[in-house]
């Protein structure tokens, strides 16, 4: 049952949850029409490559940036996105995640105190549950910057249109 748990919110909750709102934040960012397939693909791609980058016997910050890296080709190869803009809006969105996931253990940590914090960390299950708050407003986030950049796109269009 306990692997079962951490299948859901290590791999759902974390992974997934985040794949699909880093390539979606890209999109947003780089103001890009999103194609479902694409979208889809990538994201499992994203997915996959965290995952197992993280499996990896290195420190976290080497995980980001070769995350970052498999992004970026990602990006630039099948979702045919302009380099420049990619570049920016990826790395928008890697601070991004890392504010809400450094907001989310500055609050857990301080309402459960550093030490009981640091035992949580060492149980696969409870460190899996400790970043859902963060990935769930990460892509709140995410989502809603993509909603207000739709809107300000749509009223920019009708814009023009009654200009031209």
């Amino acid at each position: 049952m306990e692997t079962f748990k951490v299948i859901i919110f290590e791999f759902l909750l974390g992974y997934m949850l985040q794949g699909f709102a880093i390539v979606l934040g890209i999109y947003t960012f780089n103001k890009q029409e999103i194609n479902l397939k694409d979208y889809c693909l990538a994201s499992g791609l994203v997915m996959v490559v965290s995952c197992l980058v993280r499996m990896l016997p290195i420190s976290f910050g080497v995980h980001t940036i070769i995350n970052m890296l498999f992004l970026f080709v990602i990006c630039i190869l099948l979702l045919k996105m302009p380099m420049y803009t990619t570049l920016r809006s990826m790395s928008l969105i890697t601070v991004l995640l890392l504010l809400f996931e450094m907001v989310d253990v500055a609050v857990i940590s301080s309402v459960v105190g550093n030490e009981r914090f640091e035992s949580l960390m060492q149980n696969s299950l409870h460190k899996s549950m400790i970043g859902v708050p963060a990935n769930v407003l990460f892509m709140a986030f995410v989502v809603l910057a993509n909603y207000i950049m739709k809107k300000k796109g749509d009223h920019h269009r009708k814009v023009s249109s009654l200009h031209g």
